[in-house]
C-alpha cells in the first residue's frame, strides 16, 4: 500500500470514475458515463482524489490493484474509509482484506480511536468483509436510505 501521487493521477482517475459509475448503476440510476455523474464525483474524479483525506493505492506488481480513502470527520479520533475499490480482475485474491487491515493499521499509527465507513445495503459482500474486520453497526450518521453504518475501535 501506498499513498497516491501526481503519477499516479490517470490510474487513480480511471479508479475512482469506476467506482462511482458502478455505485450509480447499483443505484438504479441510468449513468453511462462520468459526464453525467453529480458534480461532487465529478470533481473527485477531475481532481484525482478526494476533496478530504488521502488516497491509497494497493500494488499488485507492476499495476495497482485498487484504492481506498482515509478521511478526517468531525468527530474527535475517528477517520472514516471510503471509496474502497478494488479492480474487478483482482477480486477474490485477498486485496480488500488486505486493505481494510492497512486502513486500520494507519488510523491506529496517527492515533485515531475509530474507524468508521458507510457502506450500501446491496454490497452484502463487502459489508461482510467488513463485519470480518471487527467492524460493527453503529447508528447513521448519513440520511440517504440504503446505507450502512459500521464502525471499529482501533486504540
Amino acid at each position: 500500500m501506498r499513498t497516491a501521487d501526481d503519477g499516479d493521477s490517470a490510474v487513480v482517475r480511471r479508479m475512482l470514475a469506476a467506482y462511482h459509475l458502478a455505485t450509480e448503476r447499483e443505484k438504479g440510476c441510468a449513468v453511462d458515463d462520468t459526464d453525467r455523474l453529480p458534480a461532487a464525483y465529478r470533481a473527485e474524479i477531475d481532481a484525482a482524489g478526494p476533496a478530504t483525506g488521502s488516497l491509497f493505492l494497493l500494488d499488485a506488481g507492476t499495476s495497482a490493484a485498487g484504492m481506498y480513502v482515509l478521511a478526517p470527520t468531525s468527530a474527535r479520533g475517528t477517520v472514516e474509509l471510503k471509496r474502497l475499490w478494488i479492480e474487478p480482475g483482482w477480486r477474490g485474491r485477498g486485496f480488500g482484506e488486505l486493505a481494510v487491515r492497512d486502513a486500520v493499521r494507519r488510523c491506529r499509527e496517527a492515533g485515531a480511536t475509530t474507524v468508521r465507513l458507510s457502506v450500501w445495503e446491496w454490497r452484502s459482500g463487502a459489508a461482510a468483509l467488513y463485519r470480518r474486520a471487527g467492524f460493527v453497526d453503529c447508528p447513521s450518521w448519513d440520511p440517504r436510505p440504503g446505507l450502512v453504518c459500521l464502525q471499529r475501535r482501533v486504540g
